[in-house]
């Protein structure tokens, strides 16, 4: 009978986990639909070689142009994966194997994007630090770097609660009962 009682319960994280997934990940494939369509239209309305032009002029970082000549692509790239996510939280509910992989896979990788994330920001603050200095703007550089360290603390503070609960899901999805309900029948290597 507790093993009956462990199947149910199982059975209940595994479908509340899918179906709160899937309505995230409709959320995230309307959003990145939308970003597609935005990328489209603002870059069909810029003029590409005068924005070109100013980059090349002034000291951008690699990245950041890089980032700027291909926001269509990594708009699509983002749709592609929140797609990937859409369908791994189906493949969960109806209890595929491949869904729990895929699962345990966008619970470890978005644990390590928020961590990415972080130093992503630290970059984009610190170019912005090495901006030219304009007398006018003084009183602001206080204010940035303090919006800095909010922003950073923010950032870690949000990244170990996202690690902690993605590990947490990692772990219900690991153990025994609910592996048993995909079809494992050895822990996962």
């Amino acid at each position: 009978m507790a093993s009956a009682v462990t199947r149910a319960t199982g059975s209940a994280f595994v479908t509340v986990t899918a179906k709160v997934s899937i309505v995230l990940g409709i959320a995230a494939v309307l959003y990145a639909g939308v970003q597609v369509v935005a990328a489209t239209v603002v870059l069909g309305q810029v003029d590409t070689d005068a924005l070109l032009g100013f980059l090349a002029a002034h000291s951008v970082p690699a990245s950041a142009t890089w980032v700027l000549t291909h926001l269509t692509t990594l708009a699509v790239a983002f749709l592609a994966v929140c797609t990937a996510f859409l369908a791994v939280s189906f493949g969960l509910l109806r209890r595929r194997l491949w869904g729990w992989w895929g699962f345990v896979l966008f619970m470890v990788a978005g644990a390590a994007a928020n961590f990415a994330g972080i130093a992503a920001i630290d970059a984009a603050f610190s170019w912005i630090q090495t901006l030219p200095h304009q007398p006018a703007l003084k009183p602001m550089r206080s204010e940035f770097a303090s919006l800095r360290l909010l922003t950073l603390a923010t950032l870690w503070v949000s990244a170990l609660l996202f690690a902690a609960l993605h590990g947490l899901v990692v772990w219900q999805l690991c153990r025994p009962a609910v592996r048993a309900e995909f079809g494992m029948r050895s822990p996962p290597r």
